[in-house]
């Protein structure tokens, strides 16, 4: 992948068609955001700023030729690119993981915040949303059964959680580009990953919130997102260390995709896992 990523980064024109061409397709979004992410650590924001200003340009032409909404789209790649420009920015100017994804989780609770002090009642939104879905779904011959209301409740912070674990994904992946083609250690940062003190006290503090009945706006679900993070770390650590096979990961993968209930187990394990290890350190070698 390092040599793919190389000749990508070797030529404007290629960075900008696939940071372009990647962002609509479902599931490639990714590659595009970890593009953006590699070149604002390589090259710096002014050029990774270029490359975001010419691949919207090119996003408009193809959503005109294709008859997809165009201001919907551009505002969606614009305001993703930003975040992922400052991300890789911040990677690269601090050399820091740990602080990278620090500042991302308190950006993410502020816009958390921001979300439900702009509307009037988030809940109510939510809930004319998601009848609406269910609506869909029902005259589709899905019925689906549920507290509309308490689903209504959480999905502010759902979305949140779910734009939050995205670019966490794209910082990982691009970083490990942008450390694969200069030599650095990304890899052995990740190992390390710890989101220290102030996010474990701001994350006790919101289970304490919901525990005395406070909402707090799916808050928890935020914080959830950011130790199932760092759980994977602790996770890669532990086969680092115990020497696992190298595919391990791949066959979990598999596992999760195929059991969906498993999928849903894991990453609350991984949560609490990461949560623990942020109080009391998991990874420790033994004799």
């Amino acid at each position: 992948m390092s040599s793919f990523a190389t000749w990508l980064l070797g030529q404007r024109a290629r960075r900008v068609v696939f940071i372009a061409g990647m962002f609509p397709l479902p599931g490639l979004g990714l590659l595009s955001a970890a593009m953006l992410i590699m070149v604002a650590q390589l090259r710096g924001p002014r050029e990774a700023i270029v490359d975001g200003v010419l691949a919207l340009l090119l996003l408009a032409a193809i959503a005109l030729l294709v008859g997809m909404d165009v201001p919907v789209l551009l505002a969606t790649a614009g305001i993703s690119w930003l975040v992922w420009l400052s991300l890789g920015t911040l990677q690269g100017w601090s050399g820091s993981l740990q602080l990278t994804v620090q500042v991302a989780v308190v950006v993410a609770l502020v816009a958390l915040i921001l979300m439900l002090l702009l509307f009037d009642d988030a809940t109510a939104y939510w809930m004319s949303i998601l009848e609406t879905l269910y609506k869909d779904l029902a005259e589709q011959g899905v019925e689906i059964k549920t507290d509309v209301r308490a689903q209504a409740a959480l999905m502010s912070g759902v979305a949140v959680a779910g734009s939050l674990t995205g670019s966490l994904l794209a910082l990982c992946l691009g970083s490990s580009w942008a450390s694969a083609l200069v030599g650095g250690d990304f890899p052995a940062q990740f190992r390390r990953f710890r989101l220290g003190l102030v996010i474990g006290v701001l994350a006790v503090l919101t289970a304490l919130a919901e525990w005395l009945g406070l909402s707090t706006g799916g808050a928890f679900l935020v914080f959830a997102a950011a130790f199932t993070f760092q759980g994977v770390a602790v996770l890669v650590w532990w086969a680092e260390t115990l020497a696992w096979p190298r595919s391990w990961w791949i066959g979990l993968c598999i596992l999760l995709i195929l059991v969906p209930n498993l999928l849903i187990i894991g990453l609350a394990l991984l949560s609490a896992i990461g949560f623990v290890d942020n109080w009391y350190n998991l990874r420790r070698k033994t004799a």
